[in-house]
């Protein structure tokens, strides 16, 4: 066979061997997650800071297979530079693997916010395998396109050595972990519920996981057995409690438990707003009014919290009500 059979061939290999072997938890007994590594994790009451090597992994590999996304007028963080810049002198050796692993991920066509939940329901070290339900993930319909997926994960893993570009630049996530204030993350958990008039009505661990490897100003919010995970990148927070992303926890529910009521209502809202700069990727009018009550609620918040007295100020001149997200 000529040299592009040859390719063909182990690529297809490949591909069909992940494709065989399914990420689907239908006969996975589930498991909490366990984590080992001491120094990679920061505890505090009811909180937990996390240096991830699962999202590390996933964030390694897309970053090799074409995800280059960057905030406007923003640099590249150095640590995402410099993984990528080792990786891609591994991929260089494994030319037919690098090729099969940029097809595998080029056909999934899942979002990056898919994949950071997805890695979630994995094990929390090499060799990753699914130990959390199909009914956790949040995004059900991508656990069927990422059938597979962890195979492909793990060969990754091995055949570059990433535990070694792991190792490399470990100690920059432990100084992130580092970086949480965990007696802040109390008061404003306390804020929260005082503002909202009602105990909290959950007792979730909140895990605050940094993701150095993603662009900047993006965070998702994910909850798997007890734990509430904020995947949170560079400039997405301020070392204390990601507080947009845990109002989801809270409004996404109240607004499904009554979305069937106010459809009509909700749809109205949805045609008025959904094409604004920050709507575009909602999709639904559901998801549009968990985002618009969130980032509402969010902002009247954040400006009651803050020590600023002109942004006090320009709050109290405000009407009631007026905080829109479109």
């Amino acid at each position: 066979m000529g040299r592009y059979t040859l390719f063909t061939a182990a690529a297809a290999l490949l591909l069909a061997g992940c494709s065989s072997s399914s990420s689907s938890s239908s006969n996975m007994r589930p498991e909490p997650a366990s984590f080992t590594y001491p120094d990679e994790i920061v505890k505090g009451e009811g909180f937990m800071v996390l240096a991830d090597r699962r999202e590390f992994a996933v964030l390694a590999l897309l970053n090799a297979t074409g995800f280059d996304e960057e905030a406007a007028n923003t640099a590249i963080r150095p640590v995402r530079v410099k993984v990528r810049e080792l990786v891609a002198i591994e991929m260089a050796k494994h030319p037919r693997k690098a090729e099969a692993w940029r097809q595998h991920i080029k056909t999934r066509q899942v979002a990056i916010f898919q994949y950071e939940d997805f890695a979630l329901s994995l094990s929390t070290n090499y060799p990753f395998r699914r130990i959390r339900p199909d009914s956790e993930v949040g995004y059900p319909w991508a656990v069927e396109r990422l059938q597979g997926f962890p195979q492909v994960l793990n060969d990754f893993w091995k055949t570059l050595d990433l535990e070694n570009i792991w190792s490399q630049v470990k100690p920059e996530y432990v100084a992130e972990t580092q970086k949480y204030d965990f007696e802040k993350m109390k008061r404003q958990m306390n804020f929260l519920w005082t503002y909202l008039r009602m105990p909290r009505h959950d007792t979730l661990t909140l895990v605050n996981v940094p993701n150095l490897l993603d662009c900047h100003f993006h965070a998702i919010g994910a909850r798997y057995e007890n734990l509430y995970y904020t995947v949170e990148s560079p400039g997405s927070h301020g070392y204390g409690l990601n507080i947009h992303e845990y109002l989801h926890s809270i409004v996404n529910r109240l607004v499904e438990a009554n979305s069937g009521a106010e459809e009509a209502k909700l749809s109205k809202y949805y045609q008025a707003g959904k094409d604004g700069p920050l709507c575009k990727t909602y999709g639904s009018p559901v998801n549009f009014t968990f985002e618009s009550l969130v980032r509402a609620l969010d902002h009247r918040l954040a400006t009651l919290q803050t020590d600023d007295p002109a942004v006090k100020n320009a709050s109290k001149d405000r009407p009631p009500g007026r905080q829109r997200t479109t």
